[in-house]
């Protein structure tokens, strides 16, 4: 059912048929590029060859994963044995490789667990910052339940860490990534953020530690592990790991084995993308719709940060091809539509059927018929590949939400109405779309994942899912963060920026501050909902998590959606250039 929006006009003379002066956004800067895919005789002589050699080097990563000594009585089993096996696993995730083992690794860190119980720091007192910190921040972001008060060994009588540990390079960061996969109230892991992140900055300022770490933290200090999309966070680390003189042999052996991973994954991706091309193309949307930002590229980083596998090429297509539509719905009714056209395609949105037409302007009935398509389009999809059609009315009942949350963004802009920050996150939640993608995400995915069921599709859309509406938080509030000087060179519906600044009047860098207070609760929230048990499996609650980690990237410095050579390395670094084998 549609929420009901009942609204009263506050400005008087507001004219509701009066059109908005369309913005002007930068054009793609991919032009035709994914639409030239063509690969040689050579080419796929040489891919036959790599992918025998990928198929050895997975072999052996995984009986590396699997070979341990953590058998037997827990005292029995050294330090030494546990570190190694979870130094292993994070150099395993930081290349891209977990999702060929993800059976081995959830196997491996449960031996840990078990070994190690919700304290394993406080039990031997000899591991130091580095491994305890790395021992903890895995088995937590593995959903298993760990204290942190094992830290307290490393604080003093009042409750701050040692300023001696200011020096050891190695465990400020192994640190600073722990913290980041702290819940609401736990204190002590707020401390060590602080504490990390200003020795870690000043490390850098001085110009101290080696270039392998300082490539390190300055990457982390933009995107932390958990925070980061998984295909950048493994780029990055085939880079930097290439440049490591000292690795040891299994660590070369797993290097290898990412570098041919990233570039077979890579060779799936430009076929989406070329694919995808074609059918954007055949739309002439850059033609018809020149007030709406054509970013297909982008729109296909930001689903594949949410499934890169190519097992869920499906998915992942239908998404995208989402993804790019909902783009332009967003652009029309933020840059193009008065009130009254917008309010006329809502409403024929919540029937979603040919019949919707009839009362629509000219653009708009294009429009309209691009959403029309899309969605006949994906059913047709799902019945050729055997799949269910089940997904398709819950997005659908997620979609229509989103626009009768869009319109109610127009009528605020169109009033020039400036809501309290509670009631415009409750409208600025749906309008991220996240309820929407998340819940759309799982099409397709059936054809490789028992666990996308019907009650799946049940907890995705109900309204106080805590992991959504936390997504859903970060993606609105971070967005409205970076692109609020942006927006405000056009008439636009308030941001979260000036909803704060008016209802506490307050400064912008006040309410700012506040915001970003509001996104790590958030962040704070999804991994407690990552917690074991969990209802499902992180097949489908992985979906949600990845969505707010590509935010981090999105808009972690400045509007890359609207301002796009913001992320043209990110997309060149994953679609277009392979890595150097």
């Amino acid at each position: 059912m549609s929420p009901t929006i009942s609204f009263e006009s506050n400005a008087g003379s507001t004219d509701f048929m009066d059109r908005i002066k369309p913005a002007k956004f930068q054009g793609t800067l991919w032009g035709g590029h994914f639409l030239m895919t063509n690969i040689s005789e050579e080419a796929h002589l040489a891919q036959e060859k790599e992918s025998r050699e990928h198929e050895v080097l997975k072999e052996e990563v995984r009986r590396m994963v699997t070979t341990d000594g953590i058998n037997g009585a827990v005292d029995d089993v050294s330090v030494q044995v546990i570190t190694q096996k979870l130094h292993l696993i994070d150099v395993i995730q930081r290349l891209g490789l977990a999702y060929h083992f993800e059976t081995e690794i959830e196997e491996a860190l449960e031996k840990v667990y078990v070994h190690g119980g919700e304290s394993f720091i406080e039990k031997d007192s000899n591991i130091d910052l580095y491994h305890a910190s790395l021992w903890f921040r895995l088995l937590r972001q593995q959903g298993f339940r760990v204290s942190p008060d094992g830290f307290k060994s490393f604080m003093d009588g009042e409750g701050k860490f040692k300023e001696l540990l200011a020096s050891d390079e190695q465990g400020l960061l192994s640190l600073y990534e722990a913290a980041h996969v702290a819940f609401n109230g736990e204190v002590i892991l707020d401390e060590a953020m602080e504490f990390a992140t200003k020795n870690l900055e000043l490390m850098l300022q001085n110009h101290k530690g080696s270039s392998l770490t300082k490539k390190h933290v300055e990457f982390s200090l933009n995107l932390p592990v958990w925070k980061c999309v998984p295909r950048t966070l493994a780029r990055h680390s085939i880079d930097v790991y290439s440049q490591d003189e000292n690795a040891c042999h299994d660590q070369t052996i797993i290097l290898r084995l990412a570098k041919l991973d990233f570039n077979m994954v890579q060779k799936f991706h430009k076929q989406e993308l070329h694919q995808l091309s074609l059918w954007w193309a055949s739309l002439e949307t850059t033609t018809k719709f020149t007030y709406a930002k054509d970013r297909l590229a982008e729109c296909y980083f930001w689903i594949n940060g949410a499934y890169f596998e190519p097992k869920y090429q499906l998915a992942r297509i239908i998404l995208a091809k989402i993804g790019c539509v909902v783009t332009l719905l967003d652009d029309t009714y933020d840059n193009y539509g008065n009130y009254k056209e917008l309010e006329l395609l809502t409403q024929a949105i919540q029937r979603l059927d040919i019949g919707g037409l009839e009362l629509l302007s000219d653009k708009l009935k294009e429009v309209y018929q691009i959403v029309i398509d899309l969605f006949e389009d994906i059913e047709q999809e799902l019945a050729r590949s055997g799949l269910s059609t089940l997904g398709v009315d819950y997005s659908k009942g997620q979609f229509k939400k989103m626009c009768w949350a869009f319109l109610a963004e127009v009528r605020w802009r169109t009033t020039g109405q400036v809501p309290a920050l509670e009631e415009y996150l409750m409208d600025a939640n749906v309008t991220s779309s996240y309820p929407f993608h998340c819940t759309a995400s799982f099409l397709g995915m059936e054809a490789e994942a028992e666990a996308v069921t019907k009650e799946a599709y049940e907890w995705v859309t109900n309204e106080t899912n805590k992991m959504v509406i936390a997504a859903s938080l970060i993606c609105r509030v971070q967005n409205d963060i970076v692109s609020h000087k942006f927006e405000r060179k056009r008439k636009h519906a308030a941001s979260a920026v000036e909803c704060y600044m008016k209802e506490h009047d307050v400064s912008q860098e006040d309410a700012v501050d506040v915001l970003w207070e509001e996104i790590s609760k958030s962040w704070k929230t999804i991994i407690k909902e990552c917690e074991k048990p969990t209802q499902f499996s992180t097949v489908v609650t992985d979906r949600v998590l990845n969505f707010a980690r590509v935010i981090s990237v999105m808009y972690g410095n400045g509007d890359a959606f609207t301002h796009p050579h913001l992320l043209k390395g990110h997309i060149a670094s994953l679609f277009a250039n392979p890595v150097p084998l």
